[in-house]
């Protein structure tokens, strides 16, 4: 066997360190990849579009639907909620429905007073205006916008709507039309300002300073009380024109009754003859003696008692 060259034996011991550090070369490059991978892979969610943004390029007029999408890692994503979302604006945290609940009731001013209000708003983006408002608000995303502006621009535009109203009409009578009111005007407001369709905007409790709430209830007191007294007088109209029917009703039963006991006692009277007569007092003669027999009715007197 020839013994190895000096080269040979060389390699030999070389070899196991350019191995490794193949592997430490192919380690690194795989974890590139792998943080490349990671940071390019966006998310959108079901009821969301996406807006990219890269410095080159500015923002793409395509968004992103829902779902993963590999994203350059120079680009920026923002998101923007297209489904319908729910603003609460309450001092109830019943409201919020296990969310964290802040104050936020609106103290609006109305005709009459200034009334507390608890309210759900419901909103959405609107899907072709989303491109625009990230460069409008400088690359802040749908829940910033919302949380920073969106929410104080609605309570300062409920304000603007209330004072057309009194304490009593958003208190009770006219709530569904107060809540209709500021849904229009909100959308009005809120569409070319940031891009937001309201569907609806709708008040769930109000509430009343105390000296405010006994105003009302004596109001609403005396309107029920009218209430009763316009349905009690319209019952006892109503009972009275009964009792008139069954009275004429009663009237008219005795008036036939008495005609046809009339008309029976005529019949008979018309059916009593002499002939009749005569041959009746001859009969009860034959069987009780001395008989008389007087008009329509047999009368049979015992004539042996006056002899």
């Amino acid at each position: 066997m020839e013994k190895e060259t000096k080269q040979e034996t060389q390699d030999k011991q070389e070899k196991p360190k350019r191995n490794k550090k193949k592997i430490a070369i192919i380690a690194v490059l795989v974890i590139i990849a792998g943080a490349f991978c990671a940071t390019s892979l966006d998310r959108v969610g079901q009821g969301e579009v996406g807006v990219v943004y890269t410095m080159r390029s500015g923002v793409q007029d395509k968004t992103l639907s829902p779902g993963y999408h590999f994203i350059a890692p120079w680009a920026t994503v923002k998101h923007y909620p297209v489904a319908q979302q729910q603003l609460v604006l309450s001092n109830n945290p019943e409201d919020y429905h296990g969310d964290e609940s802040a104050d936020w009731h609106v103290d609006a001013p109305a005709n009459g007073g200034m009334v507390k209000l608890n309210m759900t708003v419901n909103y959405n983006f609107i899907p072709d205006r989303v491109t625009d408002l990230y460069e409008k608000f400088n690359g802040m995303d749908g829940d910033q916008i919302v949380d920073t502006m969106v929410q104080n621009s609605i309570i300062a535009y409920i304000k603007e709507v209330t004072p057309q109203f009194s304490v009593m009409d958003i208190y009770s009578d006219k709530r569904s039309e107060v809540s209709k009111t500021i849904t229009e005007y909100l959308n009005t407001k809120l569409a070319e300002e940031y891009g937001i369709n309201i569907s609806s905007a709708l008040i769930i409790d109000v509430q009343l300073d105390e000296a405010l709430q006994e105003k009302v209830k004596a109001k609403e007191q005396a309107k029920q009380d009218a209430e009763k007294a316009e349905l009690d007088k319209q019952t006892a109209i109503a009972q009275g024109e009964a009792d008139k029917a069954r009275a004429e009703a009663a009237a008219a039963v005795t008036i036939t009754n008495a005609k046809a006991e009339a008309e029976a006692n005529k019949i008979i009277s018309d059916s009593i003859t002499d002939n009749l007569i005569r041959m009746t007092e001859a009969e009860a003669r034959k069987k009780h003696g001395w008989v008389t027999v007087k008009g329509a009715d047999t009368v049979v007197a015992d004539a042996t008692k006056g002899q």
